[in-house]
């Protein structure tokens, strides 16, 4: 009983005597940034517009703060002397970058979050067409916060397999990668509304090129990517009548893709990317699927047009020399020394890059 009482005494005073944590940020004293957009207003001065979480009659309500300067923590402190309390970005769920600053390296731009322990690295990251100002200006729409609705569109977008799951953390791995290139979202503004335009693509950290939704779905899968939901509408006939029943509509239950090096003769670098799906039909108007021969006619078709859209989009990333694919990690890592007698730059939009997919309708709806 003594012992327990000692034992008691001595946890009550450790308890007393340990020091609480002395560096603790309180929010209450802060001013939170749900969102944030980077646009170059000439080639020295960088604008920062923040979206600050503001409450009116217990109502959330956004505040707009904008900022300039020479470099990203120059507008920060900018914004930060036109608002009452601290300026608190460690909530900052989206960073929108301005088209002509995404031109440019945007890891210079991104640099201070790194560096900053505060920082949200988890942020989800998009590109503007335009500026990232006339996005974040609209505040609220369709009778949502904007922080909240980006945020809504692209988690949307990332589970349809529309767009890459891509945030501070991931980019910044692939920019330091000299074998592969990276995707963001790409948002804007169409008759007074923000919608997804397809993804911005990109070489060396620069925005080069661009793929719409449809190709960016096809890349996501060839690349191994495919989200939980995943659906094409691709057009099988010219001949019908109504324009309906030239088009069928399907989802993607099963992928699998291989990419592989059939050449690495420097001057005659050969790729083939095979791929093999599975997928369920949705829509198809002029029915009859339990034939065998409608079957084997359909799967011809959509393999031989997404094949043909598959070649379309690998030229327009060889175009904008953007290797998402990894080919570049593929050579360093398996072809090391064929890697060091080329330049990847000069090199990429010149290899022969071949798709092949295969289609197989394992499903057609509870319709027999």
């Amino acid at each position: 009983m003594r012992k327990k009482c000692i034992m008691g005494l001595v946890l009550l005073f450790i308890n007393l005597s340990l020091a609480g944590c002395w560096d603790q940020r309180l929010l209450k004293n802060g001013r939170l940034v749900f969102s944030s957009s980077f646009d170059m207003v000439d080639e020295d001065t960088i604008k920062a517009t923040a979206v600050i979480r503001d409450f009116k009659d217990r109502t959330p309500t956004n505040v707009m703060v904008q900022g300039e300067g020479k470099t990203i923590r120059e507008t920060r402190m900018s914004m930060d002397r036109k608002i009452s309390g601290v300026f608190e970005p460690s909530k900052n769920r989206v960073f929108l970058l301005g088209e002509e600053l995404a031109k440019k390296d945007i890891y210079k731009f991104l640099d201070i979050f790194y560096r900053d322990p505060n920082s949200s690295i988890s942020a989800k990251l998009a590109v503007v067409e335009g500026s990232g100002e006339e996005i974040l200006s609209k505040l609220n729409e369709k009778n949502v916060l904007i922080s909240e609705f980006l945020i809504e569109i692209l988690t949307s977008a990332e589970g349809s397999t529309s767009i890459p799951k891509q945030n501070l953390q991931t980019v910044c791995t692939i920019m330091f990668d000299e074998g592969k290139d990276f995707a963001l979202p790409l948002i804007k503004m169409k008759d007074g509304e923000v919608e997804l335009d397809g993804i911005a693509i990109f070489h060396k950290n620069s925005l080069t090129g661009s793929l719409s939704f449809e190709e960016s779905t096809l890349y996501l899968l060839m690349d191994n990517q495919r989200a939980k939901r995943t659906r094409f509408v691709t057009k099988i006939d010219n001949d019908k009548k109504m324009t309906i029943d030239n088009y069928i509509t399907y989802n993607v239950a099963k992928s699998k893709s291989k990419l592989k090096i059939v050449s690495d003769t420097p001057d005659n670098i050969q790729v083939s990317i095979d791929m093999e799906m599975d997928i369920s039909i949705a829509e198809y108007p002029q029915d009859k699927l339990t034939d065998k021969n409608k079957l084997k006619y359909l799967n011809k078709e959509i393999s031989k047009h997404l094949t043909e859209d598959a070649k379309k989009m690998i030229e327009k990333i060889q175009l904008a020399n953007s290797d998402l694919f990894g080919i570049g990690r593929e050579l360093i890592a398996y072809h090391p020394k064929t890697w060091e007698k080329i330049n990847w730059t000069e090199t990429y939009p010149t290899i022969t890059i071949v798709p092949t997919i295969k289609v197989d309708i394992v499903g057609h709806g509870i319709i027999n």
